[in-house]
């Protein structure tokens, strides 16, 4: 989990860094100067930053080329250890493979094997560059620490600002001005807005503003306006609202939050909103005409601000210029009020430097965060055993278990330890094994191939030289050199096929002789002979994939692949075996079944949503399909899995079903966005109605609920039993705000049914006078 969220603090910081530095050097530089182009200039830079951000880390596992920055303390795993899973599930068919590749199951590498593999090993392919020590990862722990604890603070104080807004809007009160109305709904459809905001007024405001409820407050001192400053004040605050820029700075709160540590991200901040101002001042005067109005205007607002900085009997001799002052002195001089319409060539830039970004800047990548992934093999016997003996290149005794497989620029080294026995294999170059899978047929130029193997007390080490079939062998056995008897040739017939399985060497040529020799059988024989997760994922793909297998055969391949401990290595075998087998019914159950035993919530969820489109139609595997999405914890993952069922749903029983579960989501946004769709998706919103209510009134949110609400009135027409359902719901909200929209919502979409009528005056009985009398407006009456 640490390792994890150090790599996206980190991977974010990097891009912000460059992107924001980028931003501000173009700009410095004089190469932009429309305030159009200088905003989108920022915001592409924000933006962007989280955009290849985002794309790098999802693009870890497709081995995307680029250089990877580890972070590795003295008994971190071997540089190639830190290559994603994807690549490690194309090993090369050969046995002495040329690409940097490392693959530890079940064990790591002791401290002095890591530091002797980066200094002898050649570059990996990913251009891994390893910093080594534990002061390393103890520094990052404390750094990152230290920046949750920031991005914290930062968001709490966002909360807080969200909480005065909230008690502003509470405190202020309605205006009445009949003048300012029919200003703001004139300038309101000339900005194009859909709905004309709410005018509140507020003596405790020096200024106004636009909220992000769509809503205006003006300050006290602003009633007294003459007409054409009270169209350009308006005009100003609409131009914010149609902007969205109060979505945009709650927006940039929370990524300044992330992204603390860096100067230029308040800098950024203080840009946007200046550049957003200036932008709303030239919307104001297209709207109005009236530059000198709004510069008025902007003057009393400076008015009502204004704070001597010092001593009233001393003689000043400058002070620091308003940023006020220099929009209204930007108005009274003319300077352009155009809007620029941003050319093809400055989106196209904006896209490539995040296409740029993603593929040239480096990635960091703490091991454990692959450990994780990696494929684990059985854990160590349990059983009193004899005193431990360490094993060379595994960290714990030959009492348990260790294999190890180390792949580097064409060489090889493999590491099998068990209670009592000790296999150590090395190969450099091209070595090809006998079609029998006995021996070494073949070498290439300059390669060789040598093991050793303990048993007890007793060692033998086989050593192979030459070229081609013209080898040389010597034989050893309690360290004496001996002549190849029969007895060594067994001995050399017997590792052979161990090596082979347990470190996946040519898997496609193994599996092809193992079917000429002995069919599909054959195959699953040795398969169920091998320890290693990634090693058996190997063979199961080679085989479900390319052959076909019968009914039984293939029963007892998903057999075998639910007995593969890696979340990634059974979903990636299964992913194989659903796109070349065909299932039946009982096939299909065991798929769902195996698909539960995932502990990975990614995992599962990538699975269940690849064959959602084929369990849909069938109730009792789509039952098992929705048990095994039951597990997934992840809110996000579970609804993206329950989403891939939606899409393919056929009917509103399907529907019905989703919404069901939806309640089994822990986060309100996740669980109203799947509610939002499935209301989207029904033929017949009153045939969901009432479960759908039920599981919407479980929004904790207001806001959710509210949003998830109307997406079901938005759907369809109503009858009177959904419009009730929908009306319950509401009745446990807290917000009055978000009350009233539901209930005017209802009113627009239900306007004719007495009992839906005299239901919604109950509920708008409890609202505040400001939030009733809307309601009652919607139902055209009034209270007396």
């Amino acid at each position: 989990m640490a390792e994890g969220l150090a790599v996206i603090a980190l991977t974010l910081l990097l891009h912000s860094a460059v992107f924001l530095a980028l931003a501000w050097c173009v700009e410095r530089l004089g190469w932009v100067r429309h305030v159009g182009v200088r905003e989108y200039l920022w915001r592409s830079a924000i933006v962007g930053s989280l955009a290849s951000a985002a794309l790098q880390l999802v693009l870890v596992p497709a081995s995307l080329p680029r250089y990877h920055i580890a972070l590795m303390s003295a008994a971190s795993p071997t540089l190639s250890d830190l290559s994603p899973p994807a690549s490690r599930n194309s090993a090369p068919a050969t046995a002495a493979p040329a690409a940097a590749e490392s693959l530890a199951v079940g064990g790591a590498v002791v401290p002095g094997r890591v530091q002797e593999t980066a200094a002898v090993a050649a570059p990996p392919r990913h251009g891994a560059v390893v910093m080594s020590g534990n002061v390393l990862r103890v520094l990052l722990s404390w750094l990152l620490t230290i920046w949750v604890l920031a991005v914290l603070i930062h968001w709490l104080l966002v909360v807080r600002s969200a909480a005065a807004l909230a008690r502003l809007l509470r405190e202020s009160v309605p205006l009445v001005a009949d003048d300012w109305h029919r200003d703001c709904a004139e300038l309101a459809a000339g900005f194009g807005l859909a709905r004309v905001p709410v005018l509140r007024s507020s003596d405790s405001l020096a200024s106004p503003l636009a909220t992000p409820q769509a809503s205006v407050v003006v300050p006290g001192w602003a009633l007294a306006l003459p007409s054409a400053q009270r169209r350009a004040l308006l005009a100003h605050e609409l131009a914010h609202i149609a902007r969205r820029d109060p979505q945009w700075r709650l927006l940039l709160a929370l990524w300044r939050g992330m992204v603390c540590p860096l100067p230029l991200a308040a800098l950024a901040l203080r840009r946007l909103h200046a550049l957003a101002e200036w932008q709303c001042d030239a919307a104001a005067v297209r709207a109005t005409g009236d530059a000198p109005a709004l510069a008025a205007c902007l003057v009393h607002c400076l008015q009502q601000r204004i704070t001597p900085s010092f001593p009233a009997l001393a003689a000043a001799m400058a002070d620091v210029r308003s940023p006020l002052l220099q929009r209204a002195e930007r108005l009274l001089e003319g300077d352009s009020m155009s809007c620029l319409p941003l050319s093809w060539r400055i989106r196209f830039a904006s896209v490539a430097a995040v296409a740029v970004a993603v593929l040239a800047l480096p990635t960091l990548i703490v091991p454990a965060s692959f450990a994780a992934e990696r494929p684990s093999s059985p854990s160590a016997p349990t059983s009193p055993a004899p005193p431990a003996k360490v094993v060379r290149g595994c960290t714990e005794p030959v009492t348990g278990s260790c294999r190890s497989v180390v792949r580097d620029n064409g060489n090889l080294e493999v590491f099998v330890g068990d209670a009592g026995h000790r296999l150590h294999y090395r190969s450099r170059g091209e070595v090809r094994f006998s079609e029998q899978d006995d021996g070494v047929a073949a070498l290439g130029d300059g390669a060789q191939v040598s093991w050793e193997e303990t048993v007890g007390g007793d060692t033998r080490k086989i050593e192979y030289t030459g070229r081609g079939t013209a080898l040389n062998l010597r034989y050893w056995r309690n360290g004496k050199e001996q002549a190849l008897d029969a007895d060594a040739q067994a001995w050399i017939a017997r590792v052979v096929p161990q090596l082979l399985r347990e470190a996946a060497i040519d898997v496609e040529g193994r599996v092809a002789r193992l079917i000429a020799r002995g069919g599909n059988e054959a195959v699953l024989a040795e398969i169920a002979l091998i320890r290693s997760d990634y090693a058996q994922g190997r063979y199961l793909g080679e085989l479900t994939g390319k052959y076909k297998l019968s009914d039984s055969e293939l029963e007892r391949a998903l057999l075998q692949i639910r007995r593969i401990d890696s979340a990634y290595e059974k979903r990636q075998v299964l992913s194989v075996a659903l796109a070349s087998q065909q299932l039946g019914k009982s096939q299909w159950n065991s798929v769902l079944v195996t698909a539960a035993d995932i502990d990975s919530d990614f995992e599962r969820s990538e699975l269940l949503v690849s064959i959602a489109h084929q369990v849909a139609g069938d109730e009792a595997l789509r039952g098992a399909w929705l048990r095994a999405a039951e597990g997934v914890e992840s809110s996000y993952e579970r609804r993206r899995s329950l989403e891939a069922l939606l899409a393919v749903a056929r009917d509103d029983a399907v529907v019905l079903t989703i919404i069901d579960a939806a309640t089994g989501i822990d986060s309100d946004f996740e669980r109203r966005e799947l509610l939002s769709n499935a209301a989207q998706k029904a033929r017949d919103p009153n045939a969901i109605a009432l479960r759908y209510a039920t599981a919407a009134a479980r929004i904790e949110s207001d806001f959710e609920r509210r949003e998830a609400l109307v997406a079901l009135l938005s759907a369809g027409s109503l009858g009177r039993e959904g419009a009730l359902a929908v009306l319950d719901a509401t009745d446990s909200m807290d917000s009055d705000f978000e009350r009233r929209e539901v209930l005017t919502e209802v009113v627009r979409r239900v306007p004719d049914d007495a009992k839906v009528r005299d239901r919604i005056r109950q509920l708008a009985a409890n609202l505040s006078d400001f939030e009733r009398e809307q309601v009652e407006e919607a139902l055209g009456t009034t209270r007396g």
